[in-house]
């Protein structure tokens, strides 16, 4: 047998057909329908499939050659964002796509297993290992990355997807996963009975799109919504390639293009908060050393506070953070400052989900692994935090902070909601996923983003996203998306924020349908093994004495 006949699994057309249109799911694209059918041709290809081991065997290889080319679509952005940069840009695409690959064959063996062993419906299967799968890579310590879920394509039409605040981004997962059976269990009906075979698919699929579609419509026309403090939000545009050479010159230039968009700012408007992007304080620490007789950086702290006392507003701002561990040794931190007039720091907020190998090598020591360039690769955990309160005009409110791909960790921003937060505040730097000619800009800066969108949505709290080199925007608890900035020029705004008054079941019990997606699975999986074990305990043996496998008819 060829590699190919090894690894190529048979009519492998559905499998190439049903990748390609999961990436036109996700954005840039965000085609509506495809959310809704792109699955349905791996699904049939793997109802054609034998109730055997072969059949078994042929449902692994097909689901790793779908991860494959799904994921490779929808992430082709981890090569182009650090090939510039580093020879490890290879190994940061490979590795995440053959894992997402080899969890995307496990999910269809389980699939073909369980349908396989006790004929449960398609339409129940499915979107629980589905989910199942998601649940999964949203919960591998060091390297888990929820990115781009399925329920995430939907970001584009947040008047779809209020029932977010019931089941959170992963429930609506489950939704699409079931709404993708159901036309395919519609299309393998009608191929086998005709017209008259599809009234009970179809009316499976009205009844689960109409009750999510309306509870969200609903909420849309209902959902009282207030201001509760007024931004600004400024991109200063650097690019990518002056940060990693010279830091200092980077942060000078930043400051600068902040004074030139300021100065533009009509009547210097009335603010609560002003919001710059991650690291852009990345020259030095901002903290002292004492160890190491470094006092901090006092230009770059002077620097913001007058920032502050001239627009009379609190600031928050991406810098290096630093802790004192003494012997002399020190622990740098991705962190966020929050200053206020008068008083300087009053906060430091450091990241707690940071991105595997360019700042974190997973499961080991920092001091262990600091050879990759133009990377932190040893940047410590940060803790859970409270949300920051800030003055207002109207008396107070607080933010919790969201450092660059944290958006897309919905845990983070449910703690900061069930801990008293209004609205979010992402600070980001998506200037590695592409340059400003047009070539070169690859989906993550579309992808990255449109994480947000959920995140308000789940907690029905407002957003503030300054990104260095865009998008920048504001979010609203109904998923809204105003002030939306172009990429790679400078720009700022000012605008509200706004919340609810409300806690939304999402962030009162966390993802409950994931959970149990995932528990269902588990039990289906062991009920299937223990099915399997005692059938062969009992199968009759062949002359040679044999067990015979009754599935597929061989010894």
């Amino acid at each position: 047998m060829n590699w190919r006949a090894r690894i190529v699994p048979e009519r492998a057309g559905p499998l190439l057909l049903g990748g390609v249109l999961m990436g036109l799911a996700h954005p840039p694209f965000h085609l509506l329908v495809t959310s809704f059918v792109a699955l349905v041709p791996f699904i049939v290809w793997l109802e054609g499939l034998p109730a055997t081991a072969e059949g078994r065997r042929q449902a692994r290889k097909g689901g790793f050659l779908f991860g494959l080319v799904y994921y490779t679509l929808v992430l082709y952005w981890l090569l182009v964002a650090l090939v510039f940069y580093t020879w490890w840009a290879f190994f940061a695409f490979l590795a995440p796509i053959l894992i997402l690959a080899t969890f995307m064959s496990w999910v269809a063996g389980g699939i073909h297993l369980v349908r396989a062993r006790f004929g449960w419906p398609l339409q129940l299967v499915f979107p629980v290992f589905w989910t199942a799968g998601e649940v999964l890579r949203a919960h591998l310590l060091d390297v888990s990355f929820p990115w781009m879920q399925l329920g995430d394509t939907l970001s584009a039409y947040p008047v779809l997807v209020g029932a977010a605040d019931l089941v959170g981004s992963r429930g609506l997962s489950f939704w699409l996963a079931l709404a993708n059976a159901l036309v395919a269990s519609g299309f393998l009906a009608y191929r086998a009975g005709g017209w008259r075979a599809l009234r009970r698919p179809a009316a499976g699929l009205l009844l689960a799109l109409a009750l999510p579609i309306a509870y969200s419509a609903v909420r849309w026309q209902t959902l009282d919504v207030r201001p509760v403090a007024r931004v600004g939000v400024v991109q200063p545009n650097v690019p990518q390639h002056l940060r990693n050479t010279d830091r200092a010159a980077s942060t000078d230039s930043a400051f600068r293009s902040t004074a030139t968009l300021i100065s533009a700012w009509p009547g210097r408007e009335r603010m609560d908060l002003v919001i710059f992007p991650e690291t852009m304080l990345a020259g030095r620490f901002m903290d002292s050393l004492p160890s190491f007789d470094y006092p901090g950086w006092p230009d770059a702290r002077n620097r913001v506070t007058g920032i502050g006392e001239m627009l009379d507003a609190e600031v928050a701002v991406g810098g290096v953070g630093a802790a004192d561990l003494g012997n002399p040794e020190y622990q740098p931190y991705n962190s966020a400052y929050h200053f206020r007039p008068g008083e300087g720091i009053v906060n430091r907020y450091d990241k707690r989900f940071l991105v595997p190998f360019v700042e974190r090598v997973p499961f080991m020591p920092p001091a262990w692994f600091q050879a990759i360039p133009y990377a932190g690769g040893n940047f410590g955990i940060g803790e859970w935090q409270a949300p920051v309160e800030i003055a207002t005009e109207d008396g107070s409110a607080a933010y919790g902070t969201m450092i660059c791909y944290e958006s897309i960790f919905s845990p983070l921003a449910r703690h900061y909601r069930r801990n008293g937060a209004d609205f979010l505040v992402n600070i980001t730097n998506d200037s590695w996923f592409g340059r400003d000619a047009w070539w070169s800009r690859s989906s993550a800066l579309w992808q990255h983003p449109a994480h947000l969108v959920m995140r308000s949505i789940e907690t029905r709290m407002g957003a503030a996203r300054s990104g260095n080199t865009g998008i920048s925007k504001i979010v609203d608890p109904l998923g809204r998306v105003s002030h939306r900035t172009e990429l790679f020029a400078p720009a700022s705004f000012v605008a509200d924020v706004s919340t609810t008054d409300e806690l939304t079941m999402y962030v009162r019990l966390g993802d409950v349908v994931g959970t149990l997606a995932a528990l269902a699975a588990l039990l289906a999986l062991g009920a299937s093994f223990l099915k399997d074990r005692t059938r062969r305990g009992r199968a009759p043996r062949s002359a040679s004495g044999e067990t015979v496998d009754q599935a597929s008819g061989s010894a």
